[in-house]
């Protein structure tokens, strides 16, 4: 065994320990960063799920609005061709009634 061969085994194993810690503070950096982004995640979702009975709300109002909208009109329709059969009884029965 050689003179430099301990030295050599210490140089290696002080730069694997140096390497080791360098890549934990490396992951320690990536992790504390994907901990910020979850917590960003978080935030909004809770702030979605506040917001969804808002959107519930609206959503109800619109459809309450569209059906009024669809039943004036059905209705409005129906009284038109109520008029217009009642129009054309009235002109039948003028045509049948014997003049006086």
């Amino acid at each position: 065994m050689a003179v430099w061969d301990v030295p050599a085994r210490l140089w290696t194993i002080a730069r694997k320990v140096e390497d080791l810690l360098e890549l934990h503070s490396k992951t320690r950096v990536a992790l504390e960063a994907i901990e910020a982004r979850l917590r960003a995640m978080e935030d909004r979702m809770t702030r979605l799920e506040a917001d969804r009975e808002q959107l519930i709300s609206e959503a109800r109002s619109a459809a309450g609005v569209a059906a009024t909208g669809l039943a004036s009109s059905i209705i409005s329709d129906v009284v038109t061709r109520v008029t217009r059969v009642e129009m054309r009884q009235e002109e039948s029965l003028r045509r049948l009634s014997p003049p006086a």
